[in-house]
């Protein structure tokens, strides 16, 4: 049987007084769509009401704090008068909602949302993505995101291309804001970041957003930037690892050592910086002569074994024999902290050391690390190895439904990492094998 009572202020209070545990609910006598929820923390007001050929709907008005008798009761009415008409009053609800939060949600928090609930991204992603936005759209970060019109959009982009944007910019430091220039390749890399972003608040929150990439694709205004096509070909790879080889071991704080070491790896592997870089000891198995770099640093989230040549095993036994860290394969300069110096993976190449490579000449040799892994999957190619174990070294998908059909072991790609090691760092020369030099410090 329902409760049924008489709602007045007194009498409500007196309700809530009695209920110590639980959740009771209480049916207004003249009113019998307007319902009372009370539990001991907080009561609200309901109607509760059959559509008509339908099912029983219930709609919440709000809080009992926030609503007095009369105006609870006035709402009620204005509830039933509309589900008796056929409103579909928690499908506006829902809709109204939506609408509070799309006008409330600025640029920062729905890039949030976007980096928090897409967790397979990966972290050197999610850095691109926030770093793009920040640059080019920073003015709106604490703007609502439907500001970001698709016109909007196109005009930024306009000038992202040809100009720095700086004053625009949210970025934490003065040196961050300097480094900032015109760049076609970042003024597309935040568009898409923006669109990949508000699909998802679209597709998932619900919101009505706009494609703020369609003026752009509209008036074909992309950058188009080509895909970077350097790598070392012909004389310029022994010149390129000779001066390479030639760079002393570590003497702090100048780690020269450990970035020529990982520049080789890096080379002789094909592996992306990200995946070479962190190498842990507990990632090589020095028995097997294997690494495996877990799924976590790989981009296509998959773990990637990959078999090395007894040149670089050499050079990682070396490595163990007087290392640094015991995790990190190339750990960078590390910190006090308590005591002792921890030790986190290297950052990235220096200044300084790059800048130290160079031809026989003396001029500077410009590179990357992607570089390297360019040059290591063009000499493969350039050796007649299987289209398929080439993809399996640069761990990429092998589309091929033939690829699926093809057992490829990581013992098979042993034969193409060896001979791909004796390409780069053992030129012949008069019949005999040049083994890796280690300079001294």
């Amino acid at each position: 049987m329902p409760n049924y009572e008489s709602f007045t202020e007194a009498n409500v209070k007196k309700l809530r007084s009695r209920v110590t545990s639980g959740r009771v609910e209480y049916q207004a006598k003249d009113l019998p769509a307007l319902h009372l929820r009370i539990s001991p923390t907080s009561a609200s007001w309901y109607v509760r009401k059959r559509v008509p050929g339908g099912s029983w709907v219930r709609v919440l008005l709000g809080k009992v704090d926030d609503m007095s008798v009369e105006a609870a009761r006035k709402l009620a009415l204005k509830a039933v008068g509309k589900l008796v008409d056929g409103q579909d009053l928690a499908a506006e609800k829902r809709a109204r909602k939506a609408e509070e939060e799309r006008n409330g949600l600025t640029l920062g928090e729905g890039l949030a949302i976007y980096l928090a609930e897409r967790e397979q991204l990966r972290p050197a992603t999610k850095a691109t993505y926030e770093r793009d936005l920040r640059t080019t759209f920073g003015d709106y970060w604490d703007k609502p995101l439907v500001e970001l019109t698709p016109e909007r959009v196109k005009d930024r982009h306009r000038d992202r291309k040809t100009r720095a944007m700086r004053a625009q910019a949210r970025v934490k430091t003065a040196a961050a804001r300097k480094r900032i220039k015109a760049s076609p390749a970042r003024a597309d890399g935040a568009v898409r970041a923006l669109r990949a972003m508000v699909n998802y608040l679209r597709d998932e929150r619900g919101l009505d957003l706009p494609d703020v990439a369609r003026r752009i694709r509209a008036t074909k205004g992309w950058g188009n930037v080509s895909p970077r096509q350097r790598a070392f070909i012909g004389d310029a790879l022994p010149e390129f690892v000779a001066a390479v080889q030639g760079q002393r071991d570590d003497l702090l704080p100048d780690l020269s050592g450990t970035q020529r070491d990982l520049t080789l790896l890096l080379l002789c592997t094909a592996l992306r910086w990200s995946s070479g870089a962190g190498l842990l000891w507990s990632e090589v198995d020095f028995k097997a002569n294997i690494i495996t770099v877990p799924e976590d640093r790989m981009k296509g989230k998959k773990a990637h074994p990959l078999p090395l040549g007894p040149v670089m095993m050499t050079m990682l036994r070396e490595r163990q024999k007087s290392a640094r860290s015991d995790v990190y394969v190339f750990p960078g300069l590390g910190r006090k902290t308590g005591g002792r110096t921890v030790h986190k993976a290297i950052g990235g190449l220096t200044k300084a050391f790059k800048g130290k490579i160079k031809d026989p000449e003396g001029n500077r040799i410009s590179w990357s690390p992607h570089d390297l892994r360019r040059t290591a999957l063009t000499k493969l190619e350039s050796m007649d190895i299987s289209t398929i174990s080439v993809k399996k070294i640069a761990a990429h998908s092998q589309g091929d439904i033939t690829a699926k059909y093809i057992f490829q072991d990581v013992d098979r790609l042993r034969a193409p990492m060896e001979r791909l090691e004796r390409e780069f760092l053992e030129p012949r020369k008069s019949g005999k094998v040049v083994p890796l030099r280690r300079a001294k410090g």
